[in-house]
């Protein structure tokens, strides 16, 4: 009968880890199989953005980052909406990580005016574009943080410092007092269960009452962790090139060994689990040790908060590099800018728009400011605003849509696509000169030339003092050091402006039943006037077309307007 016991024993515990050695195996293929589809989906998706839905609270986490750290020089809100982008940004958007989008939405704001800080970018970008094993570890690692979409992980970060624990003492004695009328029941019965009794209840009230001030942060707290257990596994991967940032990573990471010790004494809260989560609810509301684990974990947060954006601004980067090589891998050309601050200038081969699927690529190389003349729809506004968002790349990205590129440092502001503000009762007039405004300013003060786009000078006003008015303007920024692209449809401004501005047109060719753009830039100023053949063209009464051409022709032959008949 013993035997026949023991042998029963023998083969229970056989088969118990026959079990457990299957269960292993099949964890480990799981994760096997799931590491194999995620390294070829990575492949498989390289070149390409990441996200695909940008829904109201998205757009807020992203630019939640920028938004709190934005400086005087960053690109302003009003230059990002005039070049839409946002739409930019989407298309750059590669990353892998919310901490890789933010840092990297608020990069593309910061025109960078360090060579260095600019060469060590490439440096990074250049690592990852030739070892894809080891960009692949990087990109697995950053899957796994992976984009929750629901929170800025930056202002999630952030509240730490807002956090007020509960007096941990008081939850320190509510668990000895606990133990001690405990023990003490055994010893002196009678009166000691009442005392226990009245201990656990006001255990339990004073437990709800201060789990109540700290829920909303346990979330916080797990997410820190796991933040920082991913952390530690992107240090072990030891990637060459990458020391000092795997260096600076492992320091914050180590910092935190007591925020993270014990940290599974916060989990569960929830009643109705398993067993043991069911009787560690109990004990969490008789002791209180998530509590007071949580008062520790408050007091180490606060001491650890630049530690904690060091992790976010390693990741940030890093993912943000790895998003700038995936999204070069996208492009049909691309070239690494040259800079040169001896002279104010911009020389570009074939420079082309992020957002066209087919664009007409111009090239230009200037020294001095630049007058576009042309009619409606011929290029002028896109054109400018390629300039202007290759000047950006340029001097953040590190990358230019073109052939070649070569130009200073700037500071970039823009003046384009205004309107009406109405909820403050401001004119477009209005909102167009404080626009201005603040370009003249930073012309005025700024040590960094500035770089500037402004498309229709004035065009909220009359004809007499918009010209009058935007020839000084012009001339100021100019005259300031300024490098200015100006877009305008007053013909009068190219002879005006000569000493200042090197006139380039876009024009187009009308014929009885059609228009075609070209979309080419050419030296010199527009030599023609289509306005009044486009009217004729779609339909326009003759009577309106024709007396509008002879009105042309006679203020041109005697610089006057007559009455109309």
């Amino acid at each position: 009968m013993w035997r026949m016991d023991m042998d029963n024993s023998i083969k229970i515990t056989i088969g118990v880890i026959i079990i457990l050695v299957l269960v292993v195996i099949k964890v480990v293929y799981d994760e096997k199989k799931y590491m194999e589809k995620l390294t070829s989906r990575l492949k498989r998706t390289w070149g390409q953005p990441t996200r695909q839905e940008y829904s109201e609270v998205i757009w807020k986490n992203i630019k939640y980052y920028h938004e709190n750290t934005a400086g005087e020089n960053d690109i302003d809100d009003i230059t990002w909406n005039d070049l839409e982008l946002d739409r930019v940004y989407e298309k750059i958007n590669h990353t892998r990580t919310s901490v890789g989008e933010e840092y990297l939405y608020a990069m593309l704001h910061k025109p960078c005016t360090d060579s260095e800080e600019l060469a060590e970018r490439e440096r990074v970008i250049e690592l990852m574009a030739d070892n894809e094993e080891e960009r692949l570890k990087l990109q697995i690692a950053f899957s796994q943080m992976g984009k929750p979409g629901k929170i800025s992980v930056y202002e999630y970060m952030n509240s730490v410092k807002d956090i007020n624990a509960p007096n941990r003492l008081k939850h320190i004695l509510s668990g000895i007092l606990f133990l001690i009328s405990g023990a003490l029941c055994f010893v002196w019965p009678s009166v000691m269960i009442i005392v226990f009794v009245a201990v656990v209840v006001h255990n339990i009230f004073s437990y709800y009452k201060d789990k109540s001030l700290i829920e909303p942060y346990i979330q916080l707290f797990g997410f820190i962790v796991r933040t920082v257990a991913q952390s530690r596994d992107i240090v072990d991967l030891k990637i060459s090139g990458l020391e000092d940032y795997m260096d600076r990573l492992d320091k914050s990471v180590k910092s935190f060994k007591k925020f993270c010790k014990h940290s599974s004494l916060i989990a569960g809260g929830q009643m109705g689990g398993d067993l043991l989560d069911s009787l560690m609810d109990y004990v969490r509301m008789l002791v209180h040790i998530d509590i007071i684990k949580m008062c520790t974990m408050v007091s180490e947060a606060k001491k650890l908060n630049e530690e904690l954006f060091n992790i976010y601004e390693v990741i940030g980067f890093l993912d943000s590099m790895i998003s700038i090589c995936s999204y070069r891998e996208s492009l049909e050309n691309w070239c690494i800018p040259e800079f040169d601050n001896k002279n104010i200038g911009i020389g570009a081969k074939n420079l082309y728009h992020p957002l066209i699927a087919k664009p007409v690529k111009n090239s230009i190389s200037v020294e001095k400011s630049v007058l576009l003349t042309g009619s409606n729809a011929s290029g002028k506004s896109t054109f400018i605003k390629t300039v202007a968002i290759n000047a950006i790349f340029a001097q953040t990205i590190n990358t230019v849509l073109a052939d070649s590129y070569k130009t200073c440092f700037y500071y970039i502001y823009s003046s384009m696509a205004l309107r009406d503000d109405l909820e403050n009762s401001e004119s477009y007039y209005i909102v167009e000169i404080r626009s201005l405004q603040r370009i003249l300013d930073k012309v005025k003060e700024s040590k960094v030339p500035v770089l500037c786009f402004i498309d229709e000078v004035l065009r909220g006003t009359n004809t007499l003092e918009r010209i009058a008015s935007s020839s000084e303007i012009l001339a100021y920024l100019a005259g300031k050091g300024a490098m200015c692209f100006a877009a305008t449809h007053d013909i009068e401004l190219t002879n005006m402006l000569k000493k200042y501005y090197v006139n380039y047109h876009f024009e187009e060719h009308v014929d009885e039943e059609d228009v075609l753009f070209d979309y080419r830039l050419r030296e010199g100023a527009a030599n023609t006037r289509n306005a009044i053949k486009l009217l004729n063209m779609i339909g326009y009464d003759k009577v309106i077309t024709y007396n509008a051409e002879k009105q042309a022709r006679d203020f041109l032959k005697n610089g006057l307007w007559k009455e109309t008949e």
